[in-house]
């Protein structure tokens, strides 16, 4: 159903998709929709998750074992790198879903409140990658850890990566590659 409803929500939009046409493409009834999820705000906010994840393992992102080298790895670049590769995956099942909540939001108001804090759970993402960069003694000196956690932010958003790669029409490749550089070259002594 969560399936059915991204790409019912990527291809029409959060208004213009219904739980009956959730249920139709999942092949379901509106009321097993209905009992699952209670309304399309739930859908959306788990279809979102999933998007994220790549699955729907109660496992946070950070704990994941392709984020391990993110937080672990002794070399600040294997790390930028690392950090680099799982944005762009991310991105992958989830850029497109960002937009989605962005646009959802303008539309529903109370939908205002969960888009906030999709971007306040970004915001920690990054700054938790910037605390582990400063932990390790591998942050610039010049930097403070809010100032590193706004490049940070800025630069894994969705809508640079959509910039890039859905508009400009670089291969996921060639942005991870960029982003791992721009986050080296910002980030590191």
């Amino acid at each position: 159903m969560l399936l059915a409803a991204r790409d019912l929500f990527i291809a029409a939009g959060y208004g213009a998709t219904t739980l009956q046409q959730i249920a139709d493409e999942a092949g379901v009834s509106v009321q097993t929709v209905y009992a699952a999820f209670g309304n399309k705000r739930a859908v959306l906010a788990q279809a979102l998750d999933i998007a994220i994840a790549g699955d729907d393992e109660p496992t946070a992102v950070n704990d994941r074992d392709w984020m391990r080298d993110v937080f672990e790895h002794p070399d600040p670049r294997v790390r930028l790198a690392s950090y680099a590769a799982a944005v762009r995956r991310i991105h992958h099942g989830a850029a497109d879903m960002f937009t989605v909540v962005k646009a959802a939001a303008a539309l529903d108001h109370e939908l205002q409140a969960f888009a906030e804090t999709t971007e306040s759970r970004r915001r920690s993402g990054a700054r938790s990658v910037v605390a582990a960069l400063a932990a390790m003694g591998g942050l610039n000196p010049r930097l403070d850890e809010a100032t590193a956690t706004d490049v940070v932010w800025t630069l894994n958003s969705p809508e640079v990566f959509q910039l890039l790669v859905r508009r400009s029409g670089w291969d996921e490749e060639r942005y991870e590659q960029w982003l791992a550089t721009a986050l080296r070259s910002q980030l590191l002594a």
